[in-house]
C-alpha cells in the first residue's frame, strides 16, 4: 500500500506544508464534515510542529496523519457536546464551485469527497470514522492504523469490518461517468427552473415516492427542523421555499462536492446550497439536502 512507503524526511516547514497540506485537509474534512474547520485544523497543526519536527521521523506522512487524526478526534468530542444544543438537523459544510472556469487546486480536485460520503461518516463514532477513512480512502495498513491508536491490528480489522457492514461507500468509490454527469446536470437544471419559476408540479416525476428532504438552518435561518418524508410533503416544502426565496434570490447550477447541485444567492451573497442523492436505477431524487446556515456558507466565493 502507498502509505507504508517511507518518504524522504524533511524539516523545511514550507516544503512540509506544500507536500502534505492536501492529504491532511482530506483527512480533516472527511472526519469533521466542515471545510472551514478542516482548514483551521491544518493550519494549527503546522503551527504546533514548527521547530519541533526532526529528521529522526522515518515516515513523515504517517506521523502527520496520526497528529491530524488525533486532533480531529478531540475536536469531534467537543463537537458532539455542541451538537446536543444544535437547532434542527446538522449537515456537513459543502464545497462549492461555479462553472469550469474556477477550478479547485488540482490535488484537491482529484481527491473527490462526495457529499453523500460526508453524510455517511457522520453516522459513525469518531474512532470508526478514523479507522474507516484511513483504510478505505487512504489505504493505510491495519498495522499502521493500530500504531496510530495504540490498538492491535486485529482490533482495527474488526472495527473496519463493522463499519463496512454499516455503510455503503459506493458514493465515494465510484466516480460518476461523463454520461451520468450530463444527465445529473440536466435534471438539476430542471429542478432550478421549477423552484425559480414556482412550477413545483413539474418536479413530481423527478422525486422517488420515499424521497427525504433534510435542511440545516442552524437555528439562524428558517428551515425545517426535522427531516421531511414522502413526495407529497417534500413538494409542499419546496413550494414554500420557492415562494419565500424567489424572485428576489438567484439559483444557479454549481458543482457541490464535485457533483451537480444548486447555489442560491441574493445580491451576490450565498444564502443556500442544495445537493442531491439519486436513485441508481431510475435517476430520480431520493435525498435532498438544503444548507442555509450562514456559518456554513461564509467560505463560499461567487
Amino acid at each position: 500500500m502507498q502509505s507504508s512507503t517511507m518518504d524522504q524526511p524533511t524539516t523545511n516547514m514550507e516544503d512540509l506544508y506544500t507536500t502534505y497540506k492536501p492529504h491532511l485537509f482530506s483527512i480533516a474534512y472527511r472526519m469533521l464534515g466542515s471545510r472551514s474547520d478542516a482548514e483551521d485544523m491544518v493550519q494549527d497543526l503546522f503551527i504546533s510542529i514548527h521547530d519541533h519536527i526532526n529528521e529522526n521521523i522515518h515516515n513523515t506522512k504517517s506521523y502527520l496523519s496520526k497528529m491530524m487524526v488525533n486532533r480531529c478526534l478531540n475536536e469531534l468530542k467537543s463537537a458532539r457536546k455542541k451538537r446536543i444544543s444544535y437547532v434542527g438537523n446538522w449537515l456537513p459544510e459543502p464545497t462549492v464551485q461555479l462553472g469550469e472556469d474556477r477550478p479547485l487546486e488540482s490535488a484537491e480536485r482529484h481527491d473527490r469527497i462526495s457529499y453523500a460520503f460526508l453524510i455517511l461518516m457522520d453516522k459513525l463514532t469518531p474512532l470508526e470514522r478514523a479507522v474507516f477513512i484511513l483504510r478505505e480512502v487512504f489505504a493505510y495498513e491495519h498495522s499502521e492504523i493500530g500504531e496510530m491508536f495504540n490498538k492491535t491490528e486485529v482490533n482495527c480489522r474488526k472495527i473496519y469490518s463493522r463499519v463496512k457492514k454499516k455503510v455503503d461507500v459506493s458514493s465515494e468509490k465510484q466516480a460518476s461517468s461523463s454520461t451520468r454527469l450530463v444527465q445529473e446536470k440536466e435534471l438539476v437544471t430542471r429542478f432550478i427552473s421549477a423552484i425559480a419559476n414556482g412550477n413545483i408540479q413539474s418536479l413530481v416525476d423527478m422525486l422517488t415516492e420515499d424521497v427525504i428532504l433534510i435542511a440545516d438552518g442552524g437555528g439562524k435561518v428558517s428551515a425545517a427542523i426535522h427531516p421531511i418524508y414522502w413526495k407529497e410533503r417534500v413538494l409542499k416544502l419546496l413550494g414554500a421555499l420557492s415562494q419565500s426565496r424567489f424572485p428576489v434570490s438567484k439559483a444557479q447550477l454549481a458543482q457541490v462536492n464535485e457533483q451537480p447541485g444548486v447555489l442560491i444567492s441574493q445580491d451576490g451573497v450565498p444564502t443556500g446550497v442544495i445537493c442531491f442523492e439519486w436513485d441508481e436505477q431510475t435517476m430520480a431524487i431520493q435525498r435532498i439536502y438544503i444548507i442555509v446556515n450562514p456559518d456554513k456558507l461564509q467560505h463560499l466565493a461567487i
